[in-house]
């Protein structure tokens, strides 16, 4: 059983990680939702796997200005991916997400917020202000990887998907966690995908390494499309949306552009 909720509600990090997480939060109307993420590679010491390996859920505390404790969330369904050959663990990555609905008239700018690590059989604290959780200026006007969609090579029952990616930035233990490197998705007018590349494909759980991997360079992706729905049925003619996706870990790349298919035919 795990025992906490002392009576004092004091903002004091006697307990750090030994390894600092990447946390983040995003505002939408009404709600907020907030990001962890771990990552430890065949760079990083065997304890820092081990230690990502013994967490098992991470709590937040939202404090106020009288450092009053006045909502916690547990994030419980933490994803956890890894590596392993030869039987020994050689990457271990632990992430997720929960939302808060943010109580009316509330200023959440001003609230602080404790994210409690439960790994070890014990909590381990890092105490961060709003603007704290916020991406950099800089990180906001420059993605690590600038993707520009396109479509090429279209008959009249057939087309192909790709996006150019570019790095502007590295970043720190970023990989895929499958070997599925970049992904499709063919959206209706209501935002529903009707194709996805790879529906009902296996993909090998193995750390896969995001392309390109050096400042500068560019790498082309691209995916054939067969005029199909993900149901095996053709597409209608009309308007659709193309997402681009590479599912990158901390964090995915995106991009999307309009497509008019008007063939198959018709």
């Amino acid at each position: 059983m795990l025992l906490y909720g002392c009576s004092s509600t004091k903002i004091i990090d006697k307990n750090p990680p030994p390894y600092q997480p990447r946390l983040s939060m995003k505002d939408m109307p009404g709600k907020t939702t907030f990001y962890f993420s771990i990552n430890a590679d065949t760079s990083a010491l065997q304890d820092k796997i081990d230690f990502v390996k013994s967490i098992s859920f991470v709590r937040i505390e939202i404090v106020n200005q009288k450092d009053s404790v006045i909502n916690r969330l547990d994030m419980k369904q933490l994803e956890i991916e890894g590596k392993t050959e030869d039987k020994e663990q050689k990457a271990l990555s632990a992430t997720g997400f929960i939302n808060w609905l943010i109580p009316p008239k509330l200023d959440i700018k001003k609230l602080k917020y404790r994210f409690m690590i439960f790994a070890r059989n014990q909590f381990f604290n890092v105490t961060k202000t709003y603007d704290e959780l916020q991406p950099k200026e800089q990180e906001k006007e420059m993605q690590a990887i600038i993707l520009e969609p396109f479509v090429e090579n279209v008959t009249v029952n057939s087309a192909d998907f790709g996006a150019m990616a570019k790095r502007t930035k590295s970043v720190d233990n970023e990989y895929c966690p499958t070997s599925e490197t970049f992904r499709v998705e063919i959206l209706n007018h209501n935002g529903i995908p009707v194709w996805i590349s790879g529906y009902g494909s296996a993909y090998l759980q193995v750390l896969t390494p995001v392309l390109p991997k050096e400042t500068g360079d560019a790498h082309k992706y691209i995916v054939h499309w067969n005029g199909m729905q993900s149901n095996n049925t053709p597409l209608w003619p009309g308007e659709y949306t193309l997402r681009m996706i590479i599912p990158a870990k901390p964090e995915a790349y995106t991009t999307t552009m309009k497509f008019d298919w008007k063939t198959n035919g018709k």
